[in-house]
């Protein structure tokens, strides 16, 4: 029983000990670091200057109408600042952006801007991505030139000179971008058809955008690091796309040649687009819907080409 009893006293001083060490500590280490606050504010410093500041891209965007941001309702670029955002949120970025967009603008003449302007000129030099949206406005050129070629379905005879030229005025505006940025990446968005849900039997409007943007496709397909952006069928075909026409034909006009004028200036003037991916402002223009649109697929073709505009990926 002695035996015992030693060793429970032994243990009890032991326990004892420890709690006195443990308060000790507690009473003594929260004095040091109070007494000696240079040091809490050396860690601090430390810390902070060893974060990393976030990456910089600079993106540059050329173009007609669709750059220039009509039909968005929030005026902040169409595109061109929804991209800024997602990039700044799901790449950690900070972004710079310069809109280049004027509405009416050809290919033509959207080169001539570039010519003329040495701002622009110096935004595209500092640029690490670079977006076009050009073409619309040729093809519409033709169209409104040969319009009774159209409403008949009879316009195979003005197209091929039309696509010729078409190709070369975007192979040289391609030429002159690249006289002020080799390197970064250039993305071109598609064309498509604003008036496919109004005029789904008009076979020939749809066949010549998609040809349209086969022009643009074969120009790029040898040129380095410029990629296509192809948003033709969705905002085209809008809520119907992927359904069948007879769904759209109910709700459509199936033949041009039967709209009187009037009837024609009606139907356009409507205070609702039939399209949900257009403005019912001008029933031409993506509305925000169909930016939103335009960006989610400019930001996975980005992602597919990433190692060409974020330094360090592969």
């Amino acid at each position: 029983m002695k035996v015992i009893g030693k060793i429970a006293a032994f243990v009890g001083c032991i326990v004892g000990v420890a709690a006195v060490f443990y308060l000790v500590l507690q009473l003594v280490l929260p004095q040091k670091q109070e007494l000696d606050p240079v040091k809490k504010v050396t860690a601090k410093v430390e810390r902070a200057t060893t974060k990393k500041a976030k990456p910089t891209l600079t993106l540059t965007a050329l173009g007609d109408s669709l750059t220039f941001g009509v039909g968005d309702t929030t005026d902040k670029g169409g595109y061109v600042g929804l991209i800024k955002t997602k990039l700044e949120q799901k790449q950690a970025l900070t972004v710079t952006t310069h809109n280049y967009g004027k509405t009416g603008d050809r290919s033509d003449q959207i080169k001539q801007r570039v010519l003329d302007s040495k701002q622009l000129q110096s935004d595209l030099k500092k640029a690490d991505v670079i977006t076009m949206t050009v073409g619309g406005n040729d093809l519409m050129k033709v169209l409104q030139q040969n319009f009774n070629s159209l409403a008949e379905n009879k316009l195979s005879n003005a197209m091929p000179k039309a696509k010729t030229e078409y190709a070369a005025n975007l192979q040289s505006l391609l030429a002159t971008v690249r006289q002020y940025n080799k390197t970064a990446p250039i993305f071109l968005i598609s064309v498509y058809n604003p008036f496919y849900v109004y005029f789904p039997t008009l076979t020939q409007m749809q066949q010549y955008t998609d040809e349209w943007n086969e022009v643009a496709k074969d120009t790029i397909k040898n040129e380095s690091k410029i990629y296509f952006v192809d948003v033709n069928k969705r905002l085209s075909e809008g809520q119907y796309y992927g359904r069948s026409k007879a769904t759209l034909q109910k709700n459509a006009t199936t033949d041009l040649n039967d709209v009187a004028d009037s009837k024609l200036e009606q139907l356009l003037s409507d205070d609702k687009e039939k399209n949900d991916y257009l403005s019912d402002e001008d029933h031409f223009h993506p509305n925000d819907k169909g930016y939103r649109y335009i960006t989610s697929r400019l930001y996975q073709v980005m992602l597919k080409h990433k190692s060409t505009w974020l330094e360090g990926e592969k």
